[in-house]
């Protein structure tokens, strides 16, 4: 945000009535908060994919040891 930005914030908060700032404010909030959510989720999923990915390494490595093909379980 610039300094533009927040003049023009701050000139309109000035001539608004409180009850509206109010509720911009709880909406403002609202949409953070949801925001904030799908941030989150969205690193728990990458977390898990890659959780995943590391579990069939491994396991594709114990079949290497093994010396048991991906195809042989076709």
């Amino acid at each position: 945000m610039t300094i533009n930005h927040y003049q023009k914030i701050q000139a309109e908060a000035a001539t608004t009535d409180n009850k509206i700032l109010e509720q911009l404010l709880k909406k403002f909030r609202q949409v953070v908060t949801e925001r904030r959510e799908e941030y989150y989720r969205e690193i728990g999923e990458k977390k898990a994919h890659k959780l995943r990915m590391k579990r069939a390494q491994r396991l594709l490595e114990k079949m290497t040891c093994d010396r048991v093909s991906p195809e042989d379980l076709k």
